[in-house]
Parts: C-alpha cells; sequence; structure tokens
C-alpha cells in the first residue's frame, strides 16, 4: 500500500484508505447539519438571555426548552461528524470494529471481526425495493451495491453502500468505486 492517503465516495460516507488504517466515515458535508443545529440553539439562548426582562416566562420557556433539547444532539453530531467512524479497519490491531453511530458519538463497538475470524469480503448488489408510481414514470433509475463483510461463522456485516444512475458510464464508476473499496479493505485485512 502506498502513503498517500485515498477517498472513496460512498452512499453518505467515505472510505478513507490509509497505510495500514481504513476508516469508514462520514462525509465532509456531515458538519453542515450540526452546525446549523448549534447555531439555532446558540440563537435561542441569546434570545432568551436578550429578551428576558421583556418576555413573559411562557415564552422564555418556550424558547429555552428546543435549545436544551437542540444543543447536545447538534454538539453530538457535531463531534461525530468530525472526528467519528463507522467502521476502523486497523492492521496494527489487527481487526474491524464496527462503531455506533452519532448518538454514541461512533466511539463505542458495536461489532468486532478480528482478521482471524474474517472469511471474505463481497460486493453484493443490493435491491432498492419496488415502487409503483402513480404519475409519471421516475426520471432516475439507480441500482447500487453493498459491501459486505463475511466472518467465518456465516454473520455478514454491511460496511458500506454505493448507489449509482443505471447510465453505462455512471453504472461503471459506480461499481468501480464499490470495487476499489472492498479491494483496498481486503487488502488490508489479507481476505479474499
Amino acid at each position: 500500500m502506498s502513503t498517500a492517503t485515498r477517498r472513496i465516495a460512498l452512499d453518505r460516507r467515505v472510505c478513507v484508505v490509509r497505510e495500514g488504517r481504513i476508516d469508514i466515515r462520514p462525509e465532509r458535508g456531515a458538519i453542515l447539519g450540526s452546525l446549523l443545529g448549534l447555531s439555532v440553539s446558540v440563537a435561542l439562548f441569546v434570545a432568551v438571555a436578550l429578551f428576558a426582562s421583556d418576555l413573559p416566562a411562557g415564552a422564555l420557556a418556550a424558547m429555552l426548552l428546543p435549545g436544551l433539547v437542540l444543543g447536545p444532539f447538534s454538539a453530538m453530531a457535531f463531534v461525530h461528524s468530525v472526528l467519528g467512524a463507522y467502521v476502523i479497519i486497523d492492521a496494527k490491531k489487527q481487526s474491524a470494529t464496527f462503531q455506533q453511530g452519532v448518538l454514541g458519538l461512533g466511539l463505542g463497538t458495536v461489532e468486532l471481526a478480528p482478521f482471524w475470524k474474517i472469511d471474505r469480503l463481497e460486493v453484493q448488489d443490493l435491491p432498492l425495493g419496488e415502487v409503483t408510481p402513480k404519475g409519471p414514470p421516475p426520471l432516475l433509475d439507480l441500482r447500487a451495491w453493498d459491501i459486505v463483510l463475511v466472518k467465518t461463522s456465516g454473520k455478514q456485516i454491511s460496511i458500506g453502500q454505493v448507489v449509482a444512475a443505471n447510465a453505462p458510464d455512471l453504472l461503471d464508476e459506480g461499481f468501480g468505486r464499490a470495487l476499489d473499496a472492498a479491494e483496498a479493505m481486503s487488502a488490508l485485512a489479507g481476505k479474499p
């Protein structure tokens, strides 16, 4: 593996490939929602402080309560989008660690797969489901692939997905991204 860092775009996630480690993290754009929530929360607190003497207690409480709920959740989402990861595959630890989502800040382990318990990695077709539209036909036909870690016990754990439009150029590009990510993980774990 080279020492350069590669970023492979997945669906709502990004696969960051470094020497000896692969992280499946939130996209960089995931920070925007949490920043918006934090700014709304701060604005509510500032409004309560500025208008504390002018507004009745009921109105102040109606402004303060959403800020008290939105603030901590937005702060946790911000920390997760900056520091958190969904999956960490580490050659030094010889394991793939599947971590909690936003409420757990991406720090607690949900599933641990040591390299010796990994049978293989697969890129599987991901069924998107059938929808019968009532109006005109859909403008975009989509295709999706799931990168799956298969343990020696037969248990399958989804690592990430790639979704692409069902057009020849875009289809090849989407499948190529899924295959690149799976091959990088496979090479790091030493599994087919």
